[in-house]
């Protein structure tokens, strides 16, 4: 049989939201260390990603941590 190059799992597109665990707004905030208002403030101003799911809002843990890294000064 070929290779078709997604035998691993590694390969698969979902494989990053599989591993990466999602957190909910106050998960994130306790994360963070940001009060709610800050982390709403800063989805809007589309500093840090977030999934929609129905009506609740969560974050990918290393979304936060490179969101973060871009926010850094110096």
């Amino acid at each position: 049989m070929a290779n078709t190059g997604m035998d691993t799992q590694t390969d698969s597109p979902r494989t990053a939201l599989t591993t990466d665990p999602l957190l909910t707004e106050n998960d994130a905030c306790a994360y963070l260390r940001v009060s709610k208002r800050n982390l709403y403030c800063w989805r809007m101003a589309g500093m840090i990603p977030y999934f929609k799911i129905g009506r609740a809002v969560r974050f990918g843990k290393t979304e936060l941590d490179a969101a973060l890294e871009r926010m850094r000064v110096g």
